[in-house]
């Protein structure tokens, strides 16, 4: 199990990643200010850091500095400043990603386990369910050997589901970790994307769950 150390002060975002990450398997060390987040980084062993930067104590811009004199462990800035400066003083400081907010969480954690896989964290893998086949890194899908050509919502969505076959979702967690934990939009959004892919996968795989959502029946399998 590898441990990811979060560094977030909005309570509301906070929440989100840790439940998408404790989903995906993760050890989750978890800090709401910069002190509190160096004090943890210095007693454990983590494999990656989640750090906002605009943080109580220890602005996330010391944090990071702090970090980087001490390990080339793996960050990831999430934050809401967009200033062209602020992002080049972060990859100067050899961060590994810098992202935006609002992010979909379901892109995060494509970027969390990107960057473990490059350094050897964690192996890619195929997503198979009869003749379907997702291919997770190269961001494809094939029915029988043939392309199928998705979005990039129904890529994700048809991942998401492959993913974790069996498992119901609602319609909200779907908006929330495709689209992002502040969309707003119809949740006829997912209804939609749900028939389209229906049509282009040629698998019957996808269920209805009626008055809850949506689910793959536990048939497909992971290389």
């Amino acid at each position: 199990m590898y441990s990811i150390l979060l560094i977030e002060d909005d309570v509301d975002i906070h929440a989100s990643i840790v439940h998408l990450l404790r989903k995906e398997g993760f050890n989750v060390l978890q800090a709401y200010d910069g002190e509190a987040g160096l004090r943890i980084f210095e007693t454990n062993s983590v494999d990656l850091i989640l750090l906002d930067m605009m943080l109580p104590k220890i602005h996330g811009e010391q944090v990071l500095r702090a970090i980087r004199s001490l390990s080339d462990v793996p960050v990831i800035v999430i934050s809401a400043l967009t200033d062209e400066l602020v992002q080049y003083n972060a990859f100067e400081n050899r961060v590994d990603d810098y992202v935006v907010k609002p992010f979909s969480m379901n892109i995060l954690n494509y970027k969390i386990k990107a960057i473990l896989r490059r350094i050897g964290k964690v192996q890619g893998s195929v997503l198979n369910y009869e003749k379907l086949s997702v291919h997770v890194d190269a961001y494809y899908a094939t029915y029988d050997g043939d392309e199928i050509t998705l979005t990039t919502k129904e890529f994700e969505m048809l991942q998401l589901l492959l993913m974790n076959s069996g498992r119901v979702y609602s319609r909200e967690e779907m908006l929330t970790l495709l689209w992002g934990y502040d969309y707003y939009g119809d949740m006829r959004n997912i209804d939609v994307h749900i028939k389209n892919l229906r049509k282009k996968i040629v698998v019957d795989c996808i269920r209805t769950i009626k008055g809850v959502g949506y689910r793959i029946d536990k048939n497909g399998s992971s290389l």
